[in-house]
C-alpha cells in the first residue's frame, strides 16, 4: 500500500515538473539591452535593483520573461544582436539609428514628458543680437557632453552653413548637464547653447525669467528622443502581448517607479518609422562630412 502511494505520488511529481516546464517553455522570453551612458542623473545601483524588482513583480504576472543586461557601449548591444541575444533595446534614437538599420527595428516605445516636445533647439540670448545660426561664428556654444545626436546635428549645422566642422566655425564648451547649458546663456558664459526641448522647458519653470531673456533660433524636433524598440528577433507572436504587457506594467506602482528613474512621464508605442529623423540626420551629416574630405584632397 505504502509502495503505491509512493509510486502515485511519484508520477504526480513528474506531472507537476513537467507542467511547469511548458509553462516557462511557452512564455515568451525577452532579452532587454539597456545603454547605461544615456542614463545620465539615475544611479546604477538604483537602476539595477528597479530592473530585478520589475523582472520580479511585474513580468512574471503578465506571461513574459525577462532578462534585462546593461551594456556601457552601442557596439557591445550590436554584437549581441547579431547573437540574436537581444530583441529589445532601450536607447536614445541617435544611438539606435547610428548601429541599427531600419530593417533590423520593429515596434516599441517612445519614452515623453507631458505636453512638452522631443528635439534639439538652439537658444541664444535676446539682446545677443544672434538670429540664425550663421551669426555663430567664432561664438561661444554650450552643448550637452558625450551625446551623439547633440554631435551630429552640430557638425551638419556646422558643415551646411560654413563648409567646416565646427571646431573651425565656433567656440564649443561640454558640459555633463543638459539644464547647465541653458543656464551658461543666461548668465553670460556662452553666447548660445544646444539643448534638448524637455530641458529648456524645465529651466522656464524653475526660473519663469529663462523664458522672458532667451529665445530659439533653430529647432529639430522628433518623435522622441529615448526609445525601448524591439528587434528582428522579436518573434512576431510575441509582439502584441510585450506591448500589452509593457503598458499594463507601466501603471503598477512599480512600473511608474521606474518611469520616474528613467525621468519619463509616459510611453506612447511607435513603430520603426519614428527614428526615421535620425537617420535621416545621419546620412546628411556623413554625405556633408565626405564632401570636406573630398574638398580637402584637392590641390
Amino acid at each position: 500500500m505504502k509502495s503505491l502511494r509512493r509510486l502515485r505520488l511519484f508520477f504526480c511529481a513528474i506531472l507537476l515538473v513537467h507542467a511547469t516546464w511548458v509553462s516557462s517553455a511557452e512564455q515568451p522570453l525577452l532579452n532587454m539591452g539597456f545603454y547605461l551612458p544615456a542614463i545620465r542623473e539615475a544611479s546604477m545601483a538604483d537602476l539595477k535593483i528597479s530592473l530585478g524588482v520589475w523582472v520580479d513583480e511585474i513580468a512574471k504576472p503578465y506571461g513574459v520573461r525577462i532578462n534585462a543586461t546593461t551594456y556601457d557601449d552601442m557596439a557591445a548591444m550590436r554584437r549581441a544582436l547579431d547573437r540574436a541575444e537581444l530583441n529589445f533595446i532601450n536607447a536614445p534614437g541617435m544611438e539606435l539609428a547610428e548601429v541599427f538599420k531600419p530593417e533590423e527595428i520593429r515596434q516599441g516605445y517612445a519614452r515623453r514628458h507631458f505636453g512638452i516636445d522631443e528635439g534639439l533647439v538652439l537658444v541664444v540670448a535676446n539682446t545677443s543680437g544672434l538670429s540664425r545660426f550663421a551669426d555663430l561664428s567664432g561664438k561661444r556654444l554650450s552643448y550637452l557632453s558625450a551625446d551623439r545626436l547633440t554631435e551630429y546635428f552640430m557638425e551638419t549645422q556646422c558643415l551646411k552653413t560654413a563648409g567646416r566642422n565646427c571646431r573651425d566655425f565656433l567656440t564649443m564648451k561640454a558640459e555633463k548637464r543638459d539644464i547647465q547649458s541653458v543656464y551658461n546663456v543666461f548668465f553670460g558664459r556662452s553666447d548660445a547653447a544646444l539643448v534638448n526641448l524637455s530641458t529648456l522647458r524645465t529651466a522656464e519653470e524653475l526660473n519663469p525669467q529663462v523664458r522672458q531673456r532667451l529665445k530659439v533660433i533653430l529647432e529639430w524636433k522628433v518623435k522622441a528622443v529615448y526609445f525601448g524598440m524591439m528587434t528582428r528577433h522579436t518573434e512576431e507572436r510575441f509582439r502584441g502581448l510585450i506591448l500589452r504587457s509593457a503598458a499594463e506594467a507601466m501603471k503598477t506602482v512599480r512600473g511608474r517607479q521606474l518611469l520616474e528613474l528613467f525621468k519619463t512621464d509616459y510611453l506612447e508605442p511607435v513603430d520603426a518609422d519614428s527614428l526615421q529623423p535620425y537617420w535621416t540626420l545621419l546620412r546628411e551629416y556623413r554625405e556633408l562630412e565626405a564632401k570636406l574630405q573630398k574638398q580637402k584632397k584637392l590641390p
